[in-house]
């Protein structure tokens, strides 16, 4: 047990506590977005804030952290125990604890949102949502841009080509020039990280031919058409977080060798949704 002044860290059971009647603090429950918040970050950080709670057992403050613990199976919480025997006083410092709050140096706020937010990390566990963020970024980075002379227009007429093997970054994201029937493919694009989502539109095998010219491995007989489906589908799979989603667009010309491919490579169809366009696209 450690003693500051007139506060004592204990170890107390949540039943022994006492919610006080008069906390004008939103009750909360299972669903709601404040509940949520608060449970989100319980689970990722721990139980690392104190119920603040008088000597004889009134909560004074975190009746709301209290309700989520003793939801999520909590026995015991630990506790910052005070010695106030005037009643106003116990109350003005409940109103205190909920109200007073400091003020953001919102470009350090902001940087260390962005921080963040190049690590891949889930922002959702700061307490904010996406608005507020949105917000602080374009009240704190959206300043008064400085001319710099750089030539656009000169810089589109240059021809720009990619060889196999190039990676391009834009911001946070990484696009790949790269062959996905190969698994190299994939580990030299992700690293050590696994995708989150797959969103692909493979070749149709339907041999169109456009104004910009035809599209690679889409004229291929049945055998090697289902053959190069099912290499690119089983990296794909290997690439994949467990609970990972996955979306497939494709011809139902060649639905049959897309599903059965789909499905030898390890992956569970749940379904097929179609695309209703606003102009007829007939097959081939």
């Amino acid at each position: 047990m450690k003693v500051t002044q007139d506060m004592t860290w204990v170890s107390l059971s949540i039943d022994s506590l006492k919610p006080a009647a008069y906390n004008p603090r939103k009750k909360l429950k299972k669903g709601d977005k404040e509940y949520e918040k608060i449970k989100k970050s319980i689970v990722e950080f721990g139980y690392v804030d104190p119920i603040i709670v008088n000597f004889d057992g009134t909560v004074i403050g975190g009746h709301q952290r209290l309700t989520v613990l003793s939801d999520l199976g909590y026995k015991e919480v630990q506790c910052v125990q005070v010695r106030i025997e005037d009643e106003n006083k116990v109350k003005a410092l409940n109103v205190a604890l909920n109200k007073i709050t400091g003020a953001w140096n919102e470009e350090l706020l902001a940087d260390l949102m962005v921080d963040l937010q190049d690590a891949d990390f889930n922002l959702d566990l700061t307490g904010f949502e996406a608005p507020e963020i949105d917000q602080l970024f374009s009240k704190v980075h959206n300043k008064e841009v400085k001319e710099d002379d750089f030539d656009v227009d000169g810089e589109l007429t240059k021809p720009t080509i990619s060889k196999q093997g190039d990676i391009w970054h834009l911001g946070k994201h990484r696009v790949i020039c790269g062959d996905s029937t190969k698994l190299e493919t994939y580990q030299l694009l992700l690293g050590d990280k696994k995708a989150n989502l797959i969103v692909t539109d493979p070749p149709y095998n339907v041999n169109v031919e456009e104004t910009a010219g035809k599209i690679k491995n889409d004229d291929m007989s049945d055998a090697d058409f289902y053959q190069f489906l099912f290499n690119m589908f089983v990296n794909v799979e290997q690439s994949m977080e467990d609970d990972a989603s996955i979306y497939v667009f494709h011809a139902d010309t060649e639905g049959l060798n897309f599903r059965r491919a789909f499905k030898d490579a390890g992956f569970y169809l749940s379904g097929c949704c179609v695309w209703k366009k606003n102009a007829l696209v007939l097959g081939r």
